[in-house]
């Protein structure tokens, strides 16, 4: 048996060897053709891009080995991006090489998502939604659809308030938390990130300059770049939990349909943390996220979509913060 499974060790690690062999001459002939052409093929903008999914997956395992697995598979998987098109008439490598990025940056998002599956359903609290709702009014505002004069974008903006009302109710008391709020709350939850991700997708790769100094520009092309790396594996997963919404061609909401949206139901619920927060954390959200993006309103300070993510970001320091605060001041009020 011992001998049995060394040998098939001894293949595995073998064929591993020629995959990392095959990875590292291909890879160098792609630098090598690169730098030969005359044109600019890969974007220096993707490093940053990439290292914010590298950031993010070393948040989730602090294994670099895992890490290390991940990123060579999807090296490995990235190759397609060179396999002919089937309409492809006159094959140029070098228009393959401008793809193979982002062949990588996929593959590389669906590893990271099929790897972490549970840990990338993070818990939601009444506290996210809310920061969340608190956030689309502000897009709303700022992207200007008060000033759509028609019925659809009305009715759209009523559907949100509807959603944000709501949100705000079960922040602001301690109404108890039924399933059908929860399923609810994290439904709306995915509809605004995927909002955001579409928004933040767009004007990233459509960024030309937003003040007139270079390296401030610069600078937030690659914050933009890192935080769309950091996001880019919820924004995934966001969007699975909700295609399972849209109608089957084939079935049109037929049994299995059914079945599958009733087992996303319990995900989305599952997921929905039944703790509630502390209303005065709910005020220091609204009094936080409004004042900034009041400011970023009225002085336009940064893109609308990098603040946002921002916010996402930093606010849970911010309760962190609070709480070590409060926890300092109580001790040296015990000490006196």
């Amino acid at each position: 048996m011992t001998t049995k499974k060394t040998i098939e060790y001894n293949k595995i690690t073998i064929i591993l060897i020629i995959i990392g062999i095959f990875i590292l001459v291909f890879s160098g002939y792609i630098i090598l053709r690169t730098y030969q052409s005359q044109n600019s093929l890969l974007s220096i903008m993707t490093i940053p891009l990439i290292l914010g999914i590298v950031f993010e997956n070393r948040r989730l395992s602090s294994d670099w080995k895992d890490i290390l697995l991940k990123i060579t598979i999807a090296l490995a998987l990235s190759f397609f991006a060179f396999v002919p098109g089937k309409r492809e008439r006159n094959y140029s490598f070098e228009n393959h090489i401008e793809m193979w990025p982002y062949f990588f940056i996929s593959f590389f998002v669906i590893a990271s998502v099929i790897y972490h599956d549970k840990k990338i359903i993070p818990k939601l609290t009444e506290g996210i939604t809310l920061l969340q709702s608190i956030s689309i009014i502000y897009w709303i505002i700022d992207i200007g659809f008060l000033n759509f004069k028609n019925v659809f974008a009305y009715t759209l903006i009523a559907v949100g308030l509807i959603f944000c009302v709501i949100s705000f109710i079960y922040a602001f008391s301690y109404i108890k938390l039924t399933r059908n709020s929860r399923l609810f709350l994290s439904i709306w939850s995915s509809i605004i990130m995927i909002i955001f991700a579409i928004d933040h997708i767009y004007r990233v790769y459509n960024f030309d300059h937003f003040v007139d100094y270079k390296m401030l520009n610069d600078g937030l092309n690659i914050l933009q770049y890192f935080l769309l790396g950091v996001s880019l594996i919820y924004i995934f997963q966001n969007a699975l939990m909700l295609f399972t919404y849209l109608p089957d061609r084939s079935s049109f909401y037929g049994k299995s349909q059914m079945k599958e949206i009733r087992q996303m139901n319990k995900t989305h619920i599952k997921r929905y943390s039944m703790d509630q927060i502390k209303i005065s954390d709910s005020f220091l959200a609204l009094i936080f996220t409004s004042g900034i993006y009041y400011w970023n309103y009225k002085y336009q300070i940064m893109p609308r979509h990098t603040l946002i993510w921002l916010i996402f970001w930093i606010f849970p320091f911010v309760i962190w913060m609070k709480e070590i605060i409060i926890e300092k001041t109580k001790n040296t009020a015990n000490k006196v």
